[in-house]
Order: C-alpha cells, then sequence, then structure tokens
C-alpha cells in the first residue's frame, strides 16, 4: 500500500529534524509554496473527476521518460537495473517514475512533491495504465513512497545517501536559486550515484526566454502560473556552472527549443563556460539545459 509522507513528519523514513542551513541561498517564501500548493489541488480535482481528458498526455509523457533513460543508460553505461532505488522531484502525479518503476522492475522508489493532491493521482494513473498487465502483481504505485512537501526541507530530515539515482523535469525554475536544489540531490545520493534534469532555462540577456513562454501560452491558452504566486524563474551561466560543480562530473547540453534551431543550437556547457564566444552567445541567446551529473565519480563515457 502507498503511504503519504509529510515532510518533517515522524515515520521511519523521516529523521530527527535538524535547522535548515541556507548558505546564504535563496529559497522560496512561503507564499511561493502556498500558490503553487493552490494551483495544483485544482489541477488535481479537474484530473481526479475526469482522468480519462488528461491520461493520452500523461502516457506520452511515460513514454519519452523511458526512451531518455534508454538513451542516459546507454550512453553512460548506467546499468539500471532492479535493485537500485531512485527518486523524483517534483514528482506531480508521479507519472514518470512510475513509468521507470515500469520498465526497470524497480523494487522501491521516492516521489517528492509539494502537493500531496497531485501525488495522489499516482494511484489513478498506476491503475488504468498497468492494472491488466499485472493480473494481480503489486502495481508500480504500490512500490512507490510518497513524499508530500517542500523537498529541499526534506533533504534535513531524510536520512542521506538512499538514493542510486534522483531527477526532475521543468522543477528546479520553480526556485530563486538552483544551487540549492542540486545540494539536495547530492546529499540524498549514494557514492557514484547520478542526477538528471530537463527542460531548464538559461536566461537570455534579451529576455528570449520570457517571450518563447509568452508564445506557448497564448498557443495552448494555459493560465500563467505566476498568477499564483508560483516562481518562473531562469539562472545565469554563473550560477548554473555553480551547482553543476556540486558534482564531481557533468555532461549539460545547451539547445535552443525550436524545431528549426535545435540541431544547430546545440552545445556542450562546458564549451560554453570556457568560449568567450561561444560564452556571449549563450547569454544573449539563452537556451533550454538539460543533463546528467554524477557525485564522486566521473561518468562513464
Amino acid at each position: 500500500m502507498v503511504e503519504l509522507y509529510p515532510v518533517g513528519g515522524n515515520q521511519a523514513l523521516i529523521g530527527g529534524r535538524q535547522p535548515v542551513k541556507t548558505h546564504g541561498y535563496r529559497y522560496q517564501d512561503d507564499t511561493n509554496r502556498a500558490g503553487e500548493i493552490e494551483y495544483r489541488r485544482g489541477v488535481a480535482a479537474v484530473e481526479k473527476e475526469d482522468p480519462a481528458r488528461f491520461i493520452a498526455l500523461i502516457k506520452q509523457r511515460m513514454e519519452d521518460t523511458v526512451d531518455i533513460f534508454h538513451g542516459l543508460d546507454k550512453k553512460f553505461n548506467i546499468g539500471i537495473h532492479k535493485d537500485m532505488v531512485f527518486g523524483e522531484f517534483g514528482a506531480e502525479r508521479a507519472q514518470r517514475i512510475l513509468a521507470l518503476i515500469h520498465e526497470y522492475g524497480l523494487e522501491k522508489a521516492y516521489a517528492f512533491d509539494i502537493s500531496p493532491d497531485m501525488l495522489e493521482i499516482s494511484r489513478i494513473i498506476s491503475e488504468t495504465c498497468y492494472r491488466p498487465e499485472y493480473n494481480g502483481k503489486q502495481l508500480p504505485h504500490e512500490k512507490l513512497v510518497l513524499v508530500a512537501g517542500d523537498f529541499m526541507k526534506a533533504k534535513e530530515n531524510i536520512h542521506p545517501q538512499q538514493l542510486d539515482f534522483v531527477f526532475c523535469f521543468a522543477t528546479i525554475h520553480h526556485f530563486p536559486d538552483p544551487r540549492p536544489v542540486f545540494q539536495a540531490a547530492h546529499s540524498l545520493l549514494k557514492d557514484g550515484g547520478h542526477f538528471y534534469f530537463d527542460r531548464e532555462a538559461l536566461r537570455s540577456w534579451l529576455g528570449l526566454h520570457e517571450v518563447a513562454r509568452l508564445g506557448a501560452y497564448l498557443r495552448h491558452g494555459r493560465i500563467i502560473e505566476r498568477e499564483y504566486g508560483i516562481l518562473e524563474t531562469q539562472f545565469s551561466l554563473e550560477v548554473w556552472k555553480e551547482a553543476f560543480d556540486t558534482f564531481q562530473d557533468w555532461d549539460i547540453r545547451l539547445k535552443y527549443p525550436v524545431p528549426v534551431l535545435e540541431k544547430i543550437y546545440n552545445v556542450d556547457f562546458k564549451k560554453v563556460s570556457r568560449n568567450a564566444l561561444l560564452s556571449l552567445m549563450a547569454q544573449s541567446f539563452g537556451g533550454r539545459l538539460h543533463g546528467i551529473l554524477r557525485k564522486g565519480k566521473q561518468l562513464n563515457r
């Protein structure tokens, strides 16, 4: 049975609370967190009322996630297997980590999200997508530990070095500073563990990241999350570089999220940070960041 653990609770998973160390970094304030919880409560209510409306999109995201991890496993010789313990930050409905539990037969995984309402949808997804083929066996969501709350505080309470792999999609930009997020992942990972992130932005001096975001919302008719006080942040080259250097080794790509330019403007972040011309171009035009990092060891290239 899935258990929903609130951050700071007294379950076996959670240790005694320790003071949160800020290290001079900026964190979400109470208004940001409350706005995100309110927004996602509304989203969850709609999806629970009529799951058929969203399940096709969720399945596509699950398929995309499996494809990404197949690629990572092959490129970096990770050797993903059922006894590895995964964790996802900003898991929403936990659809991505459910897909990985199913694909690799993972025995245990953790889904962290600020919204308990969203996390509860993981059961609907699991039963809708997997019930027929499991035929009485333990479903993916029954292997999942749901941790509801701000994972930046959870890292101070959950025993360190439990996880083999941590990942997140479109999550880091909801914080005012990426460095504590990378430190949180680092603290939960075992030595040699990996952290993967995707769908994050490098700040553009020309403000092009804002133009792209506004265009997407106008095309799809979505409510801008900022109306709820949710942070939508893009970070500078220097701040991203410092965040990446939390880890021993990393492989990060910068690309421009437009189909025509994606193949042309797709560069190694290390080259960008070391080359004055590339750095100038990157900071002028911005772009989308994704990549993998490893704790304590070099990546297997």
